[in-house]
């Protein structure tokens, strides 16, 4: 047997655990950040079916997916914490003061579509450009609405 072999083997072995350890790192990520985006766009059809406007859907799924929207930008890095500004964010009654509330890095590159699936069914989609992570992830909703059978007349 030669010298060092064993400490070549197991530098080999080494670096074949990593790399798959690396890969299943890297899947879980991408799982968790489609998981996420999904609940998001379920909160976003949720708020769209009991007769939220689109902004305030929008608000919703922005909150829903803070676990992966990645750092905050505003307010900086402090004493503030998600908790207590989330009320404050989801209140806000235009862009500009939800923006000055509660800012995170993927939310000005989250594209947000709320569209009116069969019948009165909301369908949301959230697609989140993850630029810094070299991949994209997407979450899809669609949830029955039933609020315009309560909500309006109907002319009767």
């Amino acid at each position: 047997m030669r010298r060092g072999q064993a400490m070549v083997e197991t530098l080999i072995a080494m670096i074949l655990i990593m790399a798959i350890f690396t890969g299943v790192y890297e899947i879980s990520r991408k799982l968790e950040a489609r998981t996420l985006l999904d609940h998001a766009a379920a909160r976003a059809a949720r708020a769209k079916a009991v007769g939220f406007n689109d902004f305030m859907c929008e608000k919703s799924a922005r909150v829903a997916m803070i676990p992966v929207a990645g750092r905050r930008l505003w307010p900086e890095e402090g004493g503030f914490s998600e908790v207590s500004r989330v009320p404050i964010y989801l209140s806000a009654e235009d862009e500009g003061l939800a923006h000055g509330v509660l800012e995170y890095e993927y939310w000005p590159s989250t594209d947000i579509g709320i569209r009116s699936g069969s019948g009165v069914s909301p369908i949301v989609e959230v697609d989140m450009d993850l630029s810094t992570e070299d991949y994209e992830a997407s979450g899809h909703a669609e949830c029955e609405s039933h609020y315009p059978f309560y909500m309006f007349d109907g002319g009767h």
